[in-house]
């Protein structure tokens, strides 16, 4: 009897780094533990199913079968479901890598490195999906566009956070290419930062050229390398972020934060302002941003807006006998149903109620 044929299928948490860093860490465990227990049920009772754990936020489901093709249309049938469980399930939304059968004495590791490399087409086609066949690579291709004037410009003249943000934008362009491949993607950002290592580098040899050994001081080779291993859209703009600015002088990060919060401060009361409006202002990355308030402040960019605008309102509702649609209005609310519903679940009580408290507490 032939030696059966083993399938493994990645399932991967959608942005989870992005999301446990702007919603915090006992939410993304509460999320994660939810996502297991979907997991577990669906494999759950499957003979030829099994499961593991790959913290942070993965899990390794391995089904195994006699005939090479029934095996791939099972694992594509339970790949969907699981999906669609985590999904019903949690405020998360997963993908599931499905690699090829294998079969024999390494059947088991080969099955889990195709499913590995079929998740690195993540960082391509997006989440949220069941992902089964790669394009085949297209090595040596050039990138669709060019940024090293710009972008050494930019870096030359101090705008640090418009050199972030042009590379990452750069990212997102080439994500838009036809059959693109990750390794290609990676060949083409290791060149960029390279080319950003060089710019910003002042020791130079004796006969011009970049004193690697000090570059690579800035920028460790291992650091460089971790790009490889980013899937996620979302994290790899954190990446690319924290790393321009590690590599150019100064406190980009502090600064970056400080103009999204001055920013907030300045326009709070536009109830259209969104993270992304914040981000094309101040030339970051929306994840960077959400990154920021996460570290920085423990908070989240929706809770420090939130605040902002509570406290005018309260400060309307205390001070003023203005209506509440009116006090709504001007503290950045389309309507008083609004204000009223983020009122409740923050104050505790209805503007009206905060209105009557706090004049009854004055003297």
């Amino acid at each position: 009897m032939d030696a059966p044929f083993t399938v493994a299928a990645l399932v991967d948490i959608d942005d989870f780094v992005a999301s446990r860093r702007s919603r915090g860490q006992p939410w993304a465990l509460h999320q994660l533990d939810r996502a297991g227990r979907a997991v577990r049920a669906v494999t759950y009772g499957r003979p030829a199913a099994s499961c593991r754990s790959t913290p942070p936020d993965e899990w390794l489901v391995l089904l195994t079968g006699d005939d090479p093709h029934t095996l791939m249309t099972e694992a594509g049938g339970l790949a969907e479901e699981l999906r669609t469980r985590i999904v019903g399930e949690t405020e998360l939304t997963a993908t599931v890598s499905l690699g090829t059968p294998h079969s024999g004495p390494g059947g088991v590791a080969a099955a889990e490195r195709g499913a590995r490399w079929t998740n690195s087409y993540k960082l391509l086609l997006g989440g949220d999906r069941v992902i089964t066949s790669p394009a085949p690579d297209r090595p040596g291709s050039p990138p669709p566009v060019r940024i090293e004037p710009e972008l050494a410009r930019r870096i030359q003249v101090g705008d640090v956070g418009g050199a972030a943000g042009l590379l990452s934008n750069w990212v997102d362009r080439c994500l838009q290419e036809r059959d693109l491949d990750p390794k290609t993607l990676h060949s083409w950002l290791m060149g960029e930062l390279l080319f950003v290592v060089d710019v910003v580098n002042r020791s130079r040899l004796a006969g011009g050229s970049t004193d690697w050994l000090e570059a690579c001081a800035r920028l460790p080779v291992e650091r460089l390398i971790t790009v490889t291993e980013i899937h996620e859209r979302s994290y790899l703009h954190i990446w690319l972020e924290e790393t321009v600015r590690r590599l150019v002088p100064g406190d980009g990060a502090k600064d970056i934060l400080t103009m999204a919060e001055s920013y907030l401060t300045a326009h709070y009361t536009d109830p259209r302002l969104r993270l992304s409006t914040v981000a094309e202002a101040i030339s970051a990355s929306p994840f960077y941003i959400s990154h920021l308030f996460a570290e920085e402040r423990g908070t989240t960019f929706l809770r420090h807006l939130t605040g902002l605008r509570l406290r005018h309102a309260r400060t309307l509702l205390s001070t003023s006998a203005l209506p509440v649609d009116v006090v709504a209005t001007e503290s950045g609310y389309l309507s008083a149903k609004a204000l009223r519903s983020v009122f409740r679940r923050h104050v505790g009580c209805s503007p009206t109620e905060y209105r009557r408290q706090t004049y009854r507490a004055r003297p």
